[in-house]
């Protein structure tokens, strides 16, 4: 059992990266702090009809493993919070499984909150990789995306980023 605690940011942080390479990225800015970017998520994803599956605290659980995992230069671009919220609309999961069974691994849907200050930066690896080559599978996948994406946009200070910010490491 505790092994659990080192091996869930690791496997998180695994589950994001293989999400990001697989789909294009959706990234919304929010001149909220994290606190309060995901009440305003978690609200928006539940009037959506999303459900809430896990919640986590990455920067606070990796920077807790940090000396055991020996992490060279962890956080050096110095984000304030990083959260991840793992999430699904069980209407979405259905349309998946009956469409292109395989499709279904795109849900339990995730994204990211990455706080700097009082600015928060919403990032969703949008599903459309998940749909194979079945153009019945690319219209559901297209609606998931469509519906996650509403939902964010609807969060008061928000917009769509189209250029990510360049942030540097600090020189040590």
């Amino acid at each position: 059992m505790k092994k659990i605690p080192i091996l869930l940011p690791a496997l998180c942080t695994v589950f994001a990266a293989v999400q990001a390479y697989a789909a294009p990225l959706y990234v919304e800015k929010v001149d909220l702090p994290v606190q309060s970017t995901m009440s305003e998520i978690n609200s928006n994803l539940h009037a959506a009809g999303y459900k809430i599956v896990l919640k986590l605290n990455i920067l606070k659980l990796v920077r807790a493993q940090q000396k055991t995992l020996k992490i060279p230069d962890f956080d050096a671009v110095h984000f304030t919070d990083v959260r991840a919220l793992v999430f699904c609309n069980p209407y979405d999961f259905s349309k998946l499984l009956n469409t292109y069974w395989p499709s279904a691994a795109a849900c339990p849907l995730n994204l990211t909150v990455f706080g700097r200050g009082q600015s928060s930066y919403i990032v969703y690896g949008e599903r459309i990789a998940y749909a194979g080559n079945s153009a019945a599978n690319k219209k559901v996948t297209t609606s998931v995306d469509q519906g996650v994406i509403k939902a964010l946009q609807q969060i008061p200070m928000s917009r769509v980023l189209h250029k990510i910010p360049d942030w540097v490491a600090p020189a040590t």
